[in-house]
């Protein structure tokens, strides 16, 4: 089996860029040295960023999720100060059930460049922070009990692309762990979904990787489980690794008649894949997967071709799961479809609950030179300069890789306020070379190509109008003033509408017409409102025909029965 070309060229670039000719080890550089160089991304035991994958021990266990017996998490950190900021120390076992094994650290969300020591050695250096690095510590491990610290670097070269932006090392909430991953292991997992001639279809991808010297027979299969949890497609294929070697295998899904995802209807289907060596399955994971494709069309979002009107709001989930999801469902319940991630990958949960919730979700890379000059000629903002670039590929990479197996996922953020430059030129080619077809939106863009939607296009504000039946009603107020509004469905809406504008008792103005609105479209109706009117109030009525299945035909019942009526009154 080979990896997709496209795969390999993203492989090679990353690897690329990462290369440090010096080790971590003894003998090579201090953390100190390293987080004062912004040519040094990486180095020593750090992994490439790979997809946010839990494995179990279990088909149950892998599709009821939660805790899991080969993720250890890492608790009671004890810090000190040192020479290059914070040191925090922490303790674990090696079990005896890992003999074998890979064991790989897992760190979330350091507010700053970073090394890590394993018992007492230094094992590996990250410049960015913030979001998911990972670490392959196998060589560093003993028996029984191992000290795992992290060093968070203080005032790194890096803070100049928003590394630490706020934080200090002081600042690290702990969230780290320890993974045990069998020596051939399910590495990452690619799935693209697409819908044609009412056939679902999954192209799925499981990269296997061994770490062992001589080559061995594994078997992999997948199930893909419907919403209800029933299975509808399931296969197996035989693969023999060799020495060292990174494979991938392929398999082509198709089902009839699936379920859509989109911000009306959230269905998620449930993929399990799992490996077999020897008669014994070694490991097992599951994802939630939707059939979707997003897109842009002529300036506008697109869902599976449709117009979809977005209306988005900058958030981070800082507050834990409960919190978060309460924040969510608030969120959409006041009228947003839409979250931009605020500045930087956000934990797994996040991405889940808007999967959950039919939110889509544009994720940002933790790229952000505010602080930075404007100019962009040498010695300017750091957009602008190649020494950069290195860093600024490496949190694209970072960025896709934690979520892109999330449905909610729908467009990606290079930066946040960073202004433009070589950086993000080749930071918009990259994530098109990631993920084709997925819009990229970078409100900095000021005009130029490297964004494919505008602020106005993605930065909609509902005014706190929640929704209403199928169509929601909003008044804006602007150059021109005027009523959207909104088809929430991705069915055609059918109908009329009459918009009056008032002054006490007077009508001022009164506009009326059919309404068809394609799914996720919006139709506005611009009024031209005297410029004496101090007072008074905009008056919306809007008769929707009803789906077939909710008509009231029977004996007496009457025309207004086919309809859904909305009303809404803003005040001027």
């Amino acid at each position: 089996m080979s990896i997709k070309p496209h795969r390999i060229a993203s492989l090679l670039t990353l690897l690329a860029l990462l290369s440090c000719p010096c080790a971590v080890r003894a003998g090579g550089p201090g953390f100190a040295t390293l987080a004062g160089d912004p040519a040094a991304v990486a180095a020593g035991s750090r992994m490439a960023p790979r997809s946010a994958l839990v494995p179990y021990p279990s088909r149950e266990e892998a599709l009821a999720g939660g805790a899991s017996s080969y993720v250890v998490p890492l608790e009671g950190w004890k810090s000190e100060s040192v020479p290059e900021g914070v040191r925090y120390t922490a303790r674990f076992k090696v079990r005896y059930a890992w003999d074998n094994r890979a064991v790989l650290l897992r760190v979330e969300d350091v507010p700053s460049s970073f090394g890590i020591e394993v018992n007492g050695e230094r094992a590996g250096y990250s410049q960015a922070g913030m979001g998911r690095t990972e670490f392959d510590i196998t060589g560093f491990i003993r028996p029984d009990y191992n000290t795992v610290s992290v060093v968070v670097c203080e005032a790194p070269a890096a803070a100049r692309i928003g590394e630490g932006l706020g934080a200090s090392p002081e600042a690290w909430p702990g969230r780290a762990c320890v993974v045990s991953q069998p020596s051939v292991r399910i590495d990452d997992l690619f799935v693209e979904t697409s819908v044609e001639d009412g056939y679902g279809y999954v192209a799925l991808d499981v990269v296997l990787q061994s770490i062992l010297l001589n080559p061995k027979e594994y078997t992999i299969f997948y199930e893909l489980l419907d919403p209800k949890g029933e299975v509808v497609a399931m296969s197996q294929k035989g693969i023999v690794t060799d020495m060292r070697s990174r494979d991938t295998v392929r398999f082509t899904v198709r089902i009839p008649d699936p379920l859509a995802w989109n911000h009306e209807t959230p269905d998620l289907y449930t993929l399990l894949v799992r490996s077999r060596h020897e008669g014994r399955f070694v490991e097992n994971i599951a994802l939630r997967i939707g059939f979707r494709t997003p897109g842009t069309a002529q300036g506008v979002f697109t869902m599976d071709g449709l117009p979809v009107g977005l209306y988005s709001v900058r958030y981070a989930a800082r507050q834990g799961k409960e919190a978060t999801a309460a924040e969510l469902e608030r969120l959409k319940w006041e009228g947003y479809n839409c979250i931009v991630a605020e500045g930087a990958p956000q934990p797994d949960y996040f991405y889940g609950l808007c999967d959950s919730l039919g939110l889509y979700v544009c994720d940002a890379a933790h790229v952000d030179t505010s602080r930075e000059p404007a100019r962009i000629d040498v010695g300017g903002n750091p957009s602008n300069d190649p020494q950069w670039l290195a860093s600024y590929i490496d949190r694209m990479h970072r960025m896709y890789y934690a979520s892109h197996l999330h449905p909610s996922v729908v467009m990606y953020a290079p930066a946040r306020d960073s202004r433009n430059g070589y950086c993000l030129y080749e930071s918009y080619m990259e994530l098109k070379r990631l993920a084709p077809g997925i819009p990229v939106f970078y409100d900095g863009a000021d005009g130029e190509w490297n964004s494919d939607l505008t602020a106005s296009a993605v930065l909609r504000y509902p005014y706190g109008v929640p929704p209403s039946g199928r169509v929601s009603l909003v008044w804006e107020m602007g150059a021109r003033e005027l009523v959207v509004l909104n088809n929430r469905e991705l069915s055609v809406a059918k109908g009329t509408y009459r918009v009056s504008v008032r002054s006490g008792v007077r009508t001022v103005q009164t506009l009326s017409g059919e309404l068809r609105l394609m799914g996720g479209a919006a139709f506005h109706v611009p009024l031209a409102l005297p410029e004496e009117l101090r007072k008074g109030s905009v008056e919306v009525e809007v008769s929707v025909l009803k789906e077939v299945s909710a008509q009231e035909t029977g004996p007496g019942a009457k025309v207004s029965d086919l309809y859904e009526v909305i009303k809404a009154k803003f005040p001027l």
